[in-house]
């Protein structure tokens, strides 16, 4: 027949293991007890926190979209053009001599040279604008062919002297441009009296160009700004703030010429009336 133990019965070191066990499983049930409301807590701040903010959010998004679907813009192209008349004259020449003696060909440069200079002095150029360049020199020769002795087809290549080519290049610069215009058209009278002599044409140039791009910037501004105005205006609108401009290339040709526009710009030098025109581009916003 089995024994039934009393549990009241029970030794000492018994109970005191079964308390151990009861102790701990406590202890465990609070630590899961603990997590689970710091778990709650966090979820319930992060839904406090986003309910807060996500109103705000919205909101943001809303005005944003509203924002842009009202914002508007317009560009515009302004342009201003202005005639130029040129202020500086450079024109240039040269002269030659020649001669089987090279000494002999620079004496008669020489005499040209003092001779072409009192004809531009006696039009009315000064001294300081006559720059002579450095003299240059140059052998001539020949090449033919000989017949070598004894042969009737058979031939050698010879060189034969031609004597010596001396010359020189002037250059004129003066802020007297229709003083130096009558001059060139009148130099080639030089050869008259034996003075080989060619001319160039004569490039201007208008000396206070780089002010004169300020200007012309700030007219094709005011341009683009007036069309802009009027557009918007125009249409019961009100215009808003400059957002954006930018500077094209500028356009410097001769007035009536028909020379075309280069996307790099142009820069004319051959007219004395020129014309001096760029391109602003601007965007404006709408109101």
């Amino acid at each position: 027949m089995s024994e039934i133990k009393d549990a009241s019965k029970k030794s000492p070191e018994e109970k005191e293991s079964v308390e151990k066990k009861s102790g701990w499983k406590n202890s465990k049930s609070v630590k899961f007890i603990a997590i689970a409301i710091v778990i709650a807590v966090f979820i319930n701040s992060l839904f406090k926190i986003l309910g807060a903010g996500l109103p705000y959010f919205y909101k943001d998004l809303i005005y944003e979209y509203q924002t842009k679907k009202v914002k508007a813009d317009i560009n515009v192209k302004g342009y201003h053009q202005e005639e130029l008349e040129s202020d500086l004259i450079v024109w240039e020449a040269s002269f030659e001599s020649w001669d089987m003696n090279k000494r002999t060909a620079f004496s008669q440069l020489k005499r040209d040279r003092k001779e072409i200079k009192r004809f531009l002095t006696d039009k009315g150029i000064k001294d300081s604008e006559i720059t002579f360049k450095a003299t240059w020199d140059r052998q001539n020769w020949d090449h033919e062919d000989e017949l070598i002795e004894g042969s009737t087809t058979r031939t050698n290549e010879i060189d034969i002297f031609r004597g010596w080519t001396l010359g020189q290049t002037l250059i004129i610069e003066s802020n007297n441009v229709d003083l130096v215009e009558e001059a060139c058209n009148e130099i080639t009278d030089l050869i008259e009296s034996d003075i080989n002599i060619s001319s160039g044409a004569p490039k201007y140039y208008y000396t206070n160009l780089e002010d004169q791009k300020i200007a012309t910037i700030e007219a094709a501004a005011e341009d683009g700004l007036l069309r802009a105005k009027t557009a918007v205006e125009g249409g019961d609108g009100e215009l808003g703030e400059l957002q954006e401009t930018s500077i094209g290339t500028f356009q410097i040709l001769g007035k009536n010429s028909d020379e075309d526009i280069s996307w790099g710009g142009s820069f004319n030098t051959s007219h004395k009336i020129k014309t001096i025109s760029v391109t602003v581009n601007q965007r404006y916003s709408v109101e």
